[in-house]
């Protein structure tokens, strides 16, 4: 888990003055705020971004259904910039997110999303709480413990993240540390012999 001061302090770490650090910043805000998953931000179309409604329409990856997302100022700004001015011209490829370097073509792989987050992680020598992972995962875990510790119901954290039943989101219950010292059981009364 990673606390909001992390995060920020992740997607601030990029390199504005390249167009490589503008894709960075929008990448990692677009997973940071919404929790999607690598794939679909891989995966994610020009024509997904409805920018006079302010939303984000996508069929995941995972699970075939359709998410749609608000689009917050943040994300929106970042992906916003990256397009005007750091995305290659001329470029007929779809997706909104490409390669830095010519071939200037959609990013083919979630894996190679792994290097922005890594990167972002080495610059800031941030780490989660439990110091387990770097990755995209680590991100959207602190996206569903945040709404979790912002008393946000479980289904709506679901619905979020894009799972297609609450049992696929309880796994977070167990990062949230103050709820669950509150089911801790009192053994007053019951001494050990």
């Amino acid at each position: 888990m990673l606390t909001s001061c992390d995060v920020d302090a992740l997607t601030n770490s990029t390199n504005m003055a390249t167009s490589t650090g503008r894709r960075d910043k929008a990448v990692l805000l677009l997973a940071a705020r919404t929790g999607l998953r690598p794939v679909d931000i891989v995966n994610l179309r020009l024509q997904n971004i409805d920018w006079a409604q302010g939303q984000i329409t996508l069929t995941q990856h995972k699970t075939g259904a359709v998410l749609t997302l608000p689009l917050l100022a943040d994300f929106g700004e970042a992906i916003a910039d990256y397009l005007l001015h750091g995305r290659p011209d001329g470029v007929a490829d779809d997706q909104v997110f490409l390669r830095s370097q010519a071939p200037h073509v959609g990013l083919s792989t979630s894996s190679c999303l792994y290097n922005v987050t890594a990167g972002a992680f080495a610059r800031t020598e941030t780490s989660p709480r439990n110091g387990k992972g770097q990755g995209f995962r680590v991100l959207r875990a602190s996206f569903a413990t945040r709404m979790l510790e912002g008393d946000t119901s479980l289904p709506v954290i679901s619905g979020a993240l894009g799972h297609q039943g609450i049992d696929s989101a309880k796994h977070y219950l167990a990062a949230d540390e103050k709820r669950m010292r509150e089911c801790c059981l009192d053994f007053a009364g019951i001494e050990p012999r």
